[in-house]
């Protein structure tokens, strides 16, 4: 498979005017990619308005850096085309190319059909449904996100009658993932669900007690229903927690990463009394994220992940490495865990025991997909997820341990 990917539209001087045009304008960007791609001049290529809508995919991509989305993604001269809204163009050749159209959004079902009503009345109606709140909150949402009017236009027919192969777009809004493909089908699924179901990086903050920290770090490590791959890196708590989260039966073959000083003064590498199995006792940070990497890579090349979020991290907690080394120092030994995590299509998360309000949590928090806030509200323990990608936050909802996924 070719796979080329660029921000810079056509690679050549940036000083001269006409290539400024050229670079703000994305469909040109692509035209020039492709061209590049298959070894022809841009003016033997087909035009790119005979398989979209121009003026409605600059604008759709056209929306700077301030959001993520949407994402487009098209055929165009026996290439697969995906541009996003911050300017990266991923050309593929599609009959090497295995994965579906939505890439990962495997998980989003069918909302809305086409059918008499306008894309956006019927776009709104099937977010109000899935997400729960008023069409007003939805439209202004949507609105936020992606242009409507561009989004119905991307597909439409040609002036002179002629169809278009069209393109599907890729959004998240209001805690949902939506792809409208270009026959004008609307399919909707969960944000939060697609981040467990493939892995990513979570941050649990706040400031209350063990015990319901220990209650989200066990949903987080999985559905006792699966036979996952865990591995627990501890910096300040004792292997207790290890059973405590997982089971007596899954946390038998839970690795554990021990760094906290009272559990290396107790048992020596190996089988743990409290279950799982000690496979590192590192004495200092570099040796903890060199050794947590290195756990982590080996499950990736070692043929025992069959399938995204398969492997479960827990990192429990930063507070060693903040006290030590400081926000930027605890995002140095952040980022190649994180970066680990995503290669094998894991799911991460991270103890950091104080209020999201916390200097060390603003600072820190972009390293991650989500953030879980905790707290002890009036209804009992509670909990908010924020997803940054989307910049959406969900109500307080109560924390317990049915539906772990």
């Amino acid at each position: 498979m070719t796979n080329d990917r660029s921000r810079d539209g056509s690679g050549v001087n940036e000083s001269d005017e006409a290539t400024a045009g050229i670079r703000s304008s994305p469909s040109i960007s692509i035209v020039e990619r492709v061209a590049a791609e298959t070894d022809r001049s841009p003016l033997e290529l087909p035009p790119l308005n005979e398989t979209v809508d121009v003026d409605a995919l600059d604008r759709l991509l056209e929306g700077g850096a301030d959001r993520p989305w949407p994402t487009v993604v098209f055929r165009y001269v026996d290439r697969r085309i995906r541009a996003t809204v911050d300017g990266e163009i991923t050309i593929s050749r599609p009959d090497e190319d295995e994965i579906s159209v939505v890439d990962e959004w495997t998980h989003v079902s069918v909302a809305a059909e086409p059918d008499d009503r306008s894309l956006g009345v019927r776009l709104v109606s099937a977010l109000a449904d899935r997400s729960g709140r008023d069409r007003s909150r939805v439209r202004t949402a949507v609105a936020e996100v992606v242009d409507p009017d561009a989004l119905a236009r991307l597909s439409r027919r040609r002036e002179n009658g002629i169809s278009r192969p069209g393109a599907t777009v890729l959004f998240s809004v209001l805690g949902c993932d939506v792809v409208v493909d270009a026959g004008g089908t609307i399919s909707v699924g969960s944000t939060l669900g697609r981040l467990k179901r493939t892995g990513g990086n979570v941050l649990i903050a706040g400031g209350v007690p063990d015990d319901l920290v220990d209650v989200a770090s066990g949903n987080l490590l999985g559905d006792p229903g699966r036979d996952r791959r865990h591995l627990v890196a501890l910096l300040d708590r004792d292997r207790s927690v290890v059973s405590a989260r997982l089971g007596p039966a899954r946390a038998g073959s839970t690795q554990i990463v021990d760094y906290a000083m009272s559990a290396r003064s107790i048992a020596p590498t190996g089988a743990s009394a409290d279950g799982g199995r000690v496979v590192d006792e590192p004495t200092d940070l570099d040796e903890l994220e060199a050794a947590i990497d290195a756990r982590i890579r080996a499950f990736g090349t070692g043929g025992c992940l069959s399938a995204p979020g398969d492997l479960r991290l827990c990192v429990d907690s930063l507070r060693p490495v903040l006290d030590e080394r400081g926000t930027d120092g605890a995002a140095e030994f952040l980022e190649p865990i994180c970066e680990a995590v995503r290669d094998v299509s894991g799911l991460g998360h991270y103890v950091l025991p104080v209020d999201r309000e916390n200097d060390a949590v603003r600072a820190l928090e972009s390293l991650f997909d989500a953030t879980v806030e905790l707290r002890v509200g009036d209804c009992g323990p509670q909990q908010r997820w924020h997803l940054h990608e989307s910049g959406y936050a969900t109500d307080w909802i109560g924390l317990g341990r049915p539906g772990r996924r």
